[in-house]
């Protein structure tokens, strides 16, 4: 696919803009001569700030490294402003250590997630404000995205929204034919126990989980809460307004509790590319996932990928139906502590652009965009089908470990969940010891 090169495209006046004003610090302060000793020429200023650009893409997996390389490519074809881009290596030791990263002399942009993970940063003066990036971007970034990516502390935007993915139940369309079920259809929780004791008789794993990073059974958590309890006490039990002891929110434990018996023995040995390839290689019913791996599936071969399927989680209690999913947004926010943050702003800004998308999309991305200018009458089954979970729900979540601060969600939701899977008759104490951590985490100092 050709990529048109727009005439407002991002160029090297765009970039210098920082420099001009000063809004670009050379390495904490440092000089020229200080960072390439006096002995080395040293490139001028502007050519150091405007021509090097260095970014983080937040995966470690071989198709998202490619993606994120092929977008370093079109712009500098484009641009030509040198990307060096590399990836996070282990994406749960990036996430969880990411403040200290910005701290210290980060890339100048990186892939990075919005709601409360971006935030808590913004608020801690780790990132560039790209409200004027998003401006630029006008009407391509629709006003949801532009929302959902807005700082409530002081109202403005820290990341540029690029693409989004629904959480869903993913199963193989053959599979559930096996077991004499509607290939596109899992509606109630009737249907999916059917699934998972079909799948059992055949020898298989009925419903299989990888927590070994502490957040993907997170979740099952929160689709089994919005199932039972609705979407306002999911949020108020995030938040503090309910009680992790409350009768209702047990309820969500037992209901999970339900599953165990239908899951891979080593849940807490594997992450969520071990569930993925538990359904890749057939070897499991279906799995609770946010659909970014699709493109896995695709690499294997266009069959398995035609075979992939996802619907929302089943129904449980009727007053709430199906109507509450999480859809996560993604982005590209730019380090105020790097080399060159003007330059990683400019380069966020691009790739929330058509031509960034567009460059994505050449290199094979499988994501839903967020850019409003990509054409989706384009899109696969499968895509489509991930695009009407999304336009289907009454109730779009950003996921739990975003919209929960993440000083409880990743240190004690996502430990309790993993002492809950290790030992599930002890939920009274789990949760007792959830309350008590919140309340610790609330009171005056």
């Amino acid at each position: 696919m050709s990529i048109e090169v727009k005439k407002d495209a991002v160029s090297r006046r765009t970039i210098l803009k920082g420099v001009a004003s000063g809004g670009v610090g050379l390495l904490a302060g440092g000089t020229l001569r200080a960072i390439f000793g006096s002995d080395e020429k040293a490139p001028t200023e502007a050519a150091l700030i405007s021509d090097r650009v260095r970014f983080t893409a937040r995966t470690n997996d071989e198709t998202g490294l490619n993606i994120a390389q092929a977008l370093a490519d079109a712009y500098r074809a484009e641009t030509g402003i040198d990307v060096t881009m590399q990836g996070s290596g282990d994406t749960s030791a990036f996430q969880d250590g990411i403040s200290d990263y910005l701290k210290r002399k980060p890339d100048d942009a990186f892939q990075w997630m919005a709601g409360f993970r971006t935030n808590f940063r913004a608020d801690q003066g780790l990132l560039v404000d790209l409200s004027e990036n998003i401006k630029n971007l006008g009407n391509q970034i629709p006003s949801g995205f532009v929302a959902g990516s807005t700082n409530p502390t002081d109202g403005k935007q820290y990341i540029i929204p690029t693409t989004w993915y629904p959480w869903g139940l993913h199963y193989r369309k053959s599979t559930l034919k096996e077991v004499g079920l509607d290939p596109e259809g899992l509606d109630d929780w009737d249907d999916f126990m059917q699934l998972l004791e079909g799948t059992k008789k055949k020898g298989l794993i009925g419903y299989a989980l990888g927590d070994k990073g502490g957040w993907e059974a997170m979740g099952t958590f929160s689709i089994l809460n919005t199932r039972l309890n609705g979407y306002n006490y999911h949020v108020d039990l995030l938040n503090g307004r309910a009680k992790w002891t409350d009768q209702k929110t047990i309820d969500v434990f037992n209901q999970f509790a339900m599953l165990i018996p239908y899951m891979n023995k080593n849940v807490l040995d594997i992450s969520w590319d071990g569930m993925r390839d538990l359904l890749l290689q057939k070897k499991c019913g279906a799995i609770m996932m946010g659909s970014w791996w699709a493109n896995d599936f695709k690499d294997k071969s266009q069959e398995d990928y035609d075979d992939l399927w996802i619907v929302p989680f089943p129904e449980i209690n009727p007053e709430f139906g199906r109507d509450t999913i999480d859809a996560p947004v993604d982005g590209v926010c730019a380090a105020v502590n790097s080399a060159n943050p003007s330059g990683g702003a400019a380069f966020a800004e691009w790739c929330g652009s058509e031509n960034g998308m567009l460059a994505a999309q050449a290199a094979g991305d499988e994501s839903l965009f967020a850019n409003s200018r990509l054409d989706s009458s384009g899109y696969d089954a499968f895509n489509k089908q991930k695009l009407a979970l999304i336009t289907q729900a009454k109730v779009v979540m950003n996921f739990l470990d975003r919209d929960c601060r993440d000083d409880f969600a990743g240190p004690v939701i996502g430990i309790q969940i993993q002492n809950f899977l290790k030992n599930p008759t002890e939920i009274n104490k789990i949760v007792d010891e959830m309350q008590a951590a919140w309340d610790d985490l609330r009171a005056p100092a």
